[in-house]
Formats: structure tokens, sequence, C-alpha cells
């Protein structure tokens, strides 16, 4: 099979578009084949002449210097302030002669840019990431360059794991497997008649993981999720309304807030947004009063961030019933209320009662 041949049928399992052929030249790089590419590398080597690398004595920046990232002209005032670009930043290593109160400033760098942005865009990591400054058109561009041959793969004799189909064409083996769009991993099995994608049911030489939550504080206290049975009691025995409430984290602890909110017996609105630096919200809870535990279909659409959400059925029950889920990506993941509340009926010492034998436990079958 031919290289073009092998890349086309390869590259025919894209689930859109036409892609171009790509030419492996045999050194480790890839050209387009059609001349719409080729003008547009060549403009784009024109281009690059009038661009600089990341070193910081040719860089003049000003408060009208742009990001160009993304598809989107970003302004350098988002990431620095007016002083800091008109003045520069403080050196974080002062020499001799400079001392702790008077700390000599220096231009901005590439590297400046670059880690302030990457809080917003985790790819731009120092690795990976080129910046550039066009100093005709006052602009930055931050620039994702290749990743070094066999890095950020797994190959082996006969398999090979990659991270974008062009690796694999670069890097080709009797079995690929390579991420999807829709969250799958595919299987692409070379053979000398067929080239055959389907879904992977495993996968060699990663790791094995499992869906879960764990929560980073410590579990909520009793005392916690108690505060709030009293609110729904009082609310479903006295009105037969619902109500919401919001679980947060701080250096106190957690803390139960009851915000304003329209209540009903079947709904729960709130209609005040808290917002405290200091505090994680770490989870929302609901009652539904008399009836089931279940989180209904305006459940779904009112939660959908990567918080814990809980729902409490009956709650005049001398035991009401408790669900919690969690949220990613538009699908929910149901988790066992034990791992989320602390219990009153947990014992942190060892229990003995030797005057209670157990039926079958070392071969003692007294009760």
């Amino acid at each position: 099979m031919t290289d073009k041949l092998y890349q086309e049928t390869l590259f025919s399992f894209l689930g859109e578009g036409e892609p171009e052929a790509i030419q492996d030249t045999g050194k480790g790089k890839r050209t387009t084949a059609t001349n719409k590419s080729r003008v547009a590398s060549k403009a784009q080597k024109t281009t690059s002449e009038s661009v600089t690398k990341s070193e910081p004595e040719t860089w003049e920046l000003n408060i009208k210097t742009i990001i160009r990232y993304g598809g989107e002209n970003i302004p350098l005032t988002d990431y620095f302030t007016p002083e800091e670009i008109t003045n520069g930043l403080q050196d974080s290593s002062p020499t001799d002669e400079q001392t702790s109160i008077e700390e000599k400033l220096r231009k901005i760098t590439g590297e400046d840019v670059r880690k302030r942005m990457e809080n917003d865009f985790g790819e731009l990591t120092e690795e990976l990431t080129t910046m550039t400054f066009n100093k005709e058109k006052n602009m930055i561009i931050p620039v994702l360059t290749a990743r070094k041959k066999g890095s950020g793969m797994i190959l082996d004799r006969r398999h090979g794991v990659y991270l974008r189909l062009e690796d694999a064409v670069a890097n080709r083996r009797s079995n690929m497997y390579v991420p999807g769009a829709d969250g799958h991993m595919y299987h692409i099995r070379e053979t000398e008649a067929l080239t055959i994608c389907k879904k992977a049911r495993k996968v060699p030489s990663v790791p094995a993981l499992v869906e879960g939550v764990r929560l980073k504080f410590p579990r909520i206290p009793w005392g916690i999720l108690t505060q709030f049975l009293v609110v729904a009691r009082h609310f479903a025995r006295t009105h037969g309304a619902e109500v919401h409430g919001e679980i947060y984290w701080g250096e106190e602890g957690y803390q139960l807030v009851i915000p304003a909110q329209i209540v009903s017996k079947h709904m729960c609105e709130p209609i005040e947004q808290i917002f405290d630096e200091n505090h994680v919200k770490v989870m929302e809870i609901h009652s539904h009063n008399t009836m089931d535990a279940y989180f209904s279909a305006q459940d779904d659409r009112s939660e959908q961030a990567p918080i814990l959400y809980a729902v409490v059925g009956r709650v005049l029950d001398f035991f009401p019933q408790i669900l919690v889920r969690t949220c990613l990506d538009g699908e929910y993941l149901m988790i066992d209320p034990h791992t989320v509340f602390e219990l009153p009926f947990e014992s942190a010492t060892n229990l003995d009662f030797p005057q209670v034998s157990v039926k079958g436990a070392e071969n003692d079958d007294t009760v």
C-alpha cells in the first residue's frame, strides 16, 4: 500500500469534512499536497520574517498590544495592568545592589504572558508553547509547537496509542488506538487488504480507570445535614413546600446557607446568588417535602456545575431518603451518600461484644 493510499484510507475515518492528503517525506516533515496549502505556507514564511521569538530585548509592548490566539484578538491589558506594561514587572531575582524595598523593574517577556494565559488556556504549557511577537502588527502570537517524536505516544512492535490521527500516519502499527471527539477510544486495525476502525473494548499499555468522585475536603458533618433537615421539615410541615440550601467550605469548616428563594409544593427557586472568594461551594441541596427523593427534569436543567447536588425526600419520616450526584459534561454521576456525609452511627473505636456469638464464625455454631 502506498503512503498516499494508506493515509487516505486512515483519514477516511474522520467524521466530517474531506481531509487533505499528507505526504511523508521520510524526514519527519509533512506538507499538504494542494496548491492552497503551498500558498498558505509561502505566505506564512513571508509573515514570519517580521516575527521575533520570545527574546525580552526585542519586545516593545504597550497598552495597545494584542494577543492573537484561538481566533480572538485579546488585549494585553486582560493579563497585565497598564502600569505593568508601561513600567515593567518586579524582578523576582534582585542583585546584590538591589534592596527588598526597591526592586528592579524589567520588561514583560513572552514567558510572562504565557504563564498568565495558561490559567485560561491550559494547553499553553511551557513545554509545548513558543511565544512570538509581530512588531509591525503589535501582536503577540502563542504557537503550540509539535511534540518531539514519540512524546505523547505509546509505541510497541504491534500496537501504538496516539493523541492524533496524524501521529498514527507517521508512526503506523498493525493495531492503533486514537481518541475520537465523542470521548471514545477507537481501534484501527491494519491488514493486507483492510483498514478497520471501531470503538475499542480495551486499550493496551494505559492505566485502567474507573468513574468516581473524591471529596477534597473532609466529609460533611452529620450536624450540617441535620440543620438542613430541621429547615426542610419546617417548610414541609407548615407549608407543604420544598426548600433549597447551599453548603460551603471555608477556614471555619462547613457552613449551611439558606439563600433568599421562592418555594412551593413542587418548586424552590433561589433569587439570591451568593459569592464569597473565601468560601467554596461544595453542595446544593433541596427537599422534596413528603415525596420520594429523586432528581426531576427541572433539576437536570438547573444542576449542570461540577459540584455536589443532593435531594432529600420524605423529610417527615423518621429516616428521610437522600440521593447525591454530580455533573460533568452534561452527564450525571450518582454518588453514595456515605462517601459525602459523616454518619452518626459510625464509631472510631473497635467494638467488642464477647457475649455475642455469631453462628458459623470461626467454627462456632452457637448463637
